[in-house]
């Protein structure tokens, strides 16, 4: 097993959290507070988190787990000490141990709960993965993060990265070969971005405006593009409709209003972006651009 100084690490970062693991360590199930990590394959991470409200016990916390797996997977768990070097990585959370052992599987973990944001983070790896080693795994909890000072959320899965104001929830996502999708919503607005590729194939005979019109709902009055200086990134504000009636009209559909799109392509990446923005009323052109800047590939 290769030490953690000469493996090479990937941040992963989820609505609130983030941490550093190996690259080989990839996100297999995603949900709105919940990341599955696999390595060839095999499950190798878990984790869980959430805001509480009253205080926090680890071995509530641990029985309430206890319980809910017993009925489904028949683990056996029980407390656990953490290690030095556990504890050290861990030294600005509440932390507890745990390890458990099931069929097939065997792993140990622990249970956090940070007193600024009043989250509670459940950590568990499967030591029964041959790639699992606690040096990793204590590299990896020293650099677990659950929430940031400023009004941003950073995330970063696969090879995007992006920077969302936290006003902005995210309501679903899509990874699948060639596309991805984070779909957030607020009160008068979503937000979508996308990452298309391989850029190659997919512009093959056609410019960004064509490519587009493809893919996103450009209404019939789609006002003309404006392009860059060099032609690699494209935008849209679309106008709001004019009239009392037409207003009033806006307010009810169902069907969502553009307002503002920015498609640009990475050339070095070979990949196509956007962001676009739906609603009653655009986003302030300093937090759309904000937004756009930082969307990116790794």
């Amino acid at each position: 097993m290769a030490s953690p100084h000469k493996k090479t690490f990937h941040e992963i970062a989820w609505n609130g959290i983030r941490f550093v693991a190996p690259a080989d360590w990839a996100p297999a199930e995603m949900g709105t507070h919940y990341l599955m990590l696999e390595q060839a394959s095999v499950p190798i991470l878990e984790i869980k988190w959430g805001q509480i409200k009253g205080s926090f016990s680890h071995a509530r916390h641990l029985q309430q787990l206890s319980t809910r797996h017993k009925k489904s997977m028949g683990k056996t768990i029980r407390n656990w000490t953490l290690p030095a070097e556990w504890q050290q990585a861990l030294g600005s959370f509440q932390a507890g141990g745990f390890q458990w052992q099931s069929s097939p599987f065997s792993g140990m973990g622990a249970t956090l709960y940070c007193p600024i944001c009043q989250t509670a983070t459940l950590i568990q790896f499967y030591r029964s993965n041959p790639a699992f080693s606690e040096p990793i795994a204590s590299a990896l909890l020293a650099s677990f993060q659950d929430h940031r000072r400023d009004d941003q959320t950073l995330w970063s899965v696969f090879d995007i990265r992006a920077n969302v104001p936290s006003f902005l929830k995210l309501w679903r996502h899509r990874f699948t070969a060639g596309y991805f999708e984070l779909n957030f919503t607020s009160k008068a607005h979503t937000v979508i971005l996308n990452r298309w590729g391989p850029a190659s194939i997919l512009l093959a005979g056609k410019d960004l405006v064509q490519f587009a019109g493809t893919v996103a709902s450009l209404p019939s009055s789609t006002p003309p593009p404006v392009f860059d200086e060099n032609l690699k990134t494209v935008q849209w504000s679309f106008p709001r409709a004019g009239g009392r009636w037409s207003r009033m009209l806006n307010r009810i559909k169902v069907i969502p209003i553009p307002q503002q799109l920015r498609m640009w392509h990475l050339e070095e990446k070979n990949r196509i972006l956007s962001v676009r923005v739906e609603g009653r009323r655009p986003l302030p052109p300093p937090v759309f651009s904000m937004i756009c800047k930082g969307f990116g590939c790794v």
